[in-house]
């Protein structure tokens, strides 16, 4: 399978040229053609950047008249998707001094490629003309567009520029999703919870205050939208066994329940295979409970000491004095955001917040 740092390739300059030639006729085709060899040896956010550059000097030096000819370069139906991700980084580079501009850009080409990374320097640099746009957008019928308020707005994006004023202070986003809570879009309201559980990484108590007040006067009509959202948003609370955070979502934080017979499909693991893990539940209440359970995998590090990371396993309601036996498959396996090191590991089993069992193995071999 090709790297995805590939689709920025000669193949897309020359699509790009072509659009752009179209509506531009003076562009020279041939000059963005010349990059292709460089991109090559570059990851793809340079590539992107690579790209972007080569357009800043071949488009008319005024960024306004630029992004017009970039934005008429799309109409045609020869970009689309991740294609578009050169433009919108040359606005977030070139249109910054332009705000209206191009936060009227990012809106259009939101639509056909996401413009949440891009509009995360207007809201630094501009940030009351940014949310007061961001504002208006709350009310747009295209669900694009409405998702880009929430999730460009986002404090800790994911690969996206911190917004170190608004992880201090969440409040202006907030004010954005109280429009957005309602969404008639999962997709919409996916990325509010999201960007709730962002905040809650710095101000918990700010996002359980608001999600109470939320639940509590959330009209019936909407009552389903809203739990869905406090059980997303509140995913890392959760997972690190706030008391209140579980309250939120109908859970005790000492569940009446008994496990027994945690145990591992064997005890000494290579890299690229598969542990298993099984425990039996008993519930010891008298009435049905609400169960979270996960799992925290204590990672080795490179120093030898470990470091655990939280998994989801399984929510469900026990009924009283219902037994129940559990498994769970984890691939032993390296990821970008993940180098395993051989050495003695371990696995928490974690009920409604808290550790009630843990089992130990072994990682041999390289890695």
């Amino acid at each position: 399978m090709s790297a995805f740092k590939n689709w920025i390739d000669r193949k897309l300059l020359t699509r790009m040229g072509e659009a752009i030639g179209d509506v531009y006729p003076t562009f020279d085709r041939k000059r963005l053609l010349a990059i292709a060899p460089k991109l090559k040896s570059l990851e793809l956010k340079a590539r992107v950047r690579l790209v972007r550059d080569c357009l800043h000097e071949l488009l008319p030096s005024q960024a306004s008249a630029a992004i017009d000819v970039l934005l008429k370069s799309t109409r045609g139906g020869l970009l689309d998707g991740f294609d578009l991700w050169p433009y919108t980084e040359f606005i977030q580079t070139y249109g910054l001094n332009e705000p209206q501009k191009s936060l009227d850009a990012l809106k259009e080409l939101t639509v056909r490629f996401t413009g949440e990374f891009a509009v995360r320097p207007f809201l630094l640099r501009h940030p009351e003309i940014t949310l007061a746009y961001l504002d208006r957008c709350t009310t747009s019928p295209n669900v694009h567009v409405r998702r880009w308020v929430s999730e460009g707005s986002r404090p800790r994006l994911p690969w996206g520029e911190r917004l170190g004023p608004f992880i201090a202070n969440p409040d202006p986003g907030l004010r954005l999703l109280e429009k957005l809570k309602y969404d008639s879009e999962l997709y919409v309201r996916k990325s509010v919870a999201n960007h709730l559980n962002d905040v809650s990484k710095d101000h918990p108590n700010r996002v359980l205050t608001l999600l109470a007040g939320w639940n509590k006067t959330v009209p019936p009509i909407h009552r389903s939208k809203i739990a869905w959202v406090t059980r997303h948003a509140l995913r890392t609370l959760i997972k690190n066994g706030n008391v209140n955070a579980l309250a939120l979502i109908g859970v005790r934080a000492e569940a009446a329940v008994k496990v027994a017979e945690l145990r591992l499909n064997k005890k000494t693991f290579e890299l690229g295979e598969v542990l298993e893990f099984s425990f039996n539940l008993r519930s010891q209440a008298k009435i049905p409970q609400k169960l979270v359970i996960d799992y925290a995998v204590h990672h080795v590090k490179a120093n030898g000491k470990t470091s655990p990371k939280v998994f989801k396993l399984k929510t469900f309601v026990i009924d009283p004095q219902e037994s129940r036996e559990l498994r769970k498959k984890h691939a032993i396996k390296a990821i970008t955001t993940r180098r395993y090191y051989p050495g003695a590991h371990k696995i928490d089993l974690i009920i409604n917040g808290q550790v009630r069992g843990e089992v130990r193995w072994n990682l041999v071999g390289r890695t």
